[in-house]
């Protein structure tokens, strides 16, 4: 009983996706992600999970509200500030998605802002690398404490997986 107990990590692991790429940077994340809808597309796992991971971070705006974004006090949600030319496709037509998104929150009273940019960039397989930097007009605003909240909540999606964090 004891030797399938000990067994057991170790099988897990052997399933585990595979990164043997460079280290993620501090505001990236490489995660495992598989569609958790069933729409017999017809998709290969690399577009698949390069097409989820998008929505995830394009769902992520809308359901701000559900979560910690970690904005200062008295900044508005984040919207898209150049509506659909925020978000800008990287990748060929029929490869994987390839994106990179923008995002914007304004404090209404002293019009500083903070703009975060994500990229979802495909890395083979179901991986997928996911990058955020956010920047802001006001310098005391903790630019690093908003990148991690955001790339927790989106680690919490579902079918989305840890396989590597940069620190």
């Amino acid at each position: 009983m004891k030797k399938m107990l000990l067994a057991v990590p170790v099988l897990l692991a052997a399933c585990a996706p595979a990164y043997t790429g460079p280290a993620p940077a501090a505001n990236e994340v490489v995660a495992e992600v598989v569609s958790t809808t069933n729409l017999n597309l017809g998709l290969s796992p690399e577009q698949e999970a390069s097409a989820s991971s998008f929505a995830h971070i394009s769902a992520m705006i809308l359901l701000q509200e559900r979560y910690v974004t970690g904005l200062p006090a008295g900044y508005d949600r984040f919207t898209f500030p150049n509506g659909s030319d925020s978000m800008t496709i990287l990748s060929g037509k029929s490869a994987p998605i390839h994106v990179q998104v923008q995002w914007r929150a304004t404090h209404p009273s002293t019009k500083n802002t903070i703009d975060v940019l994500w990229e979802s960039r495909p890395l083979g397989g179901k991986l997928v690398s996911v990058k955020v930097k956010a920047t802001a007009s006001d310098a005391s605003v903790n630019t690093a404490q908003i990148e991690t909240r955001l790339l927790d909540r989106y680690l919490t999606s579902s079918g989305v997986r840890l396989v590597a964090r940069g620190r």
